[in-house]
C-alpha cells in the first residue's frame, strides 16, 4: 500500500453506505466537523486531536480520551444511537451480501 499517495491525483469514487451511517456523517456535517466553504472546507481544529488520537490506536498505539467540557447531553444521545443504529444496519446490511471485511472474525 502506498499510504495514500495516488499518482493518478485527486477524484471522486463512490462508496456504498447503510443509509443510516450516511445521515449520521451528514449529521456530524452539520454539527461542524468541517469548517469553511465548498471547496475551501477543513477540518474542525476542535476535531485534529480525536483524529489524531484515532489515527494512533488504528496504527497500533494507546490513548486516554478526556471529557473537559461536557456538550448538550441530548446531543451526545442522539449520536450514539446514530453510530450505533448505524453499525447495526451495516452489519445487517453485510451479512446479508455475504461482505466481511479482512481481517474480522
Amino acid at each position: 500500500m502506498d499510504g495514500g499517495n495516488d499518482i493518478h491525483g485527486a477524484r471522486i469514487v463512490n462508496v456504498t453506505l447503510a443509509s443510516s451511517l450516511g445521515a449520521y456523517l451528514l449529521r456530524t456535517q452539520e454539527l461542524g466537523v468541517v469548517e469553511g466553504t465548498v471547496g475551501a472546507l477543513v477540518l474542525n481544529p476542535a476535531i485534529q486531536p480525536v483524529l489524531e488520537a484515532l489515527h494512533h490506536v488504528l496504527a497500533g498505539g494507546e490513548v486516554e480520551v478526556r471529557v473537559v467540557r461536557a456538550g448538550n447531553p441530548d446531543i451526545v444521545e442522539e449520536l450514539g444511537r446514530r453510530a450505533a443504529q448505524a453499525t447495526q444496519e451495516a452489519n445487517a446490511l453485510n451479512q446479508a451480501a455475504g461482505f466481511y471485511l479482512t481481517g474480522t472474525v
